[in-house]
């Protein structure tokens, strides 16, 4: 005999998950399916799924700001620079210059992806919003 409160709490767990996934423009059509009858019978998971469409709605109403083509290599040339006319401290200095330059490295690299990423998630923001007007909460 099953305990319908651990079955409730494993379709809420799987319901978050879904939600969440929602958010990140990750959930198919069989998980909306799922997720718009639970919502119905569960007014917690409804609540979290308004909150969610709440802060997607908020998100895609931000003025998208667009950097310029050669921002990164600007910020890269001017680290470079910068680590280049450092002047020299004795013999530690230069295990710190290279330090720096990875680190200089490794941020440029990061934000090369950051700006992918959001590029990327732009382009498929739409199909998620289809997504939650779906489920009937956008």
């Amino acid at each position: 005999m099953r305990d319908s409160r651990d079955e409730t709490g494993r379709e809420c767990e799987r319901a978050g998950r879904a939600i969440e996934d929602l958010g990140d423009g990750r959930t198919g059509r069989v998980r909306l399916l799922m997720l718009r009858r639970h919502v119905q019978a569960c007014p917690d998971c409804g609540m979290r799924l308004e909150k969610m469409s709440a802060v997607l709605d908020a998100l895609s109403e931000m003025q998208r700001e667009q950097l310029p083509e050669e921002f990164t290599a600007t910020v890269m040339a001017r680290l470079l620079e910068a680590v280049a006319g450092a002047p020299a401290g004795g013999a530690g200095r230069g295990r710190d210059n290279r330090n720096l330059f990875w680190v200089a490295g490794a941020a440029g690299l990061g934000l090369a992806i950051g700006l992918a990423l959001a590029f990327i998630r732009h382009l498929l923001g739409r199909e998620g919003e289809d997504e939650l007007a779906a489920v009937g909460h956008a």
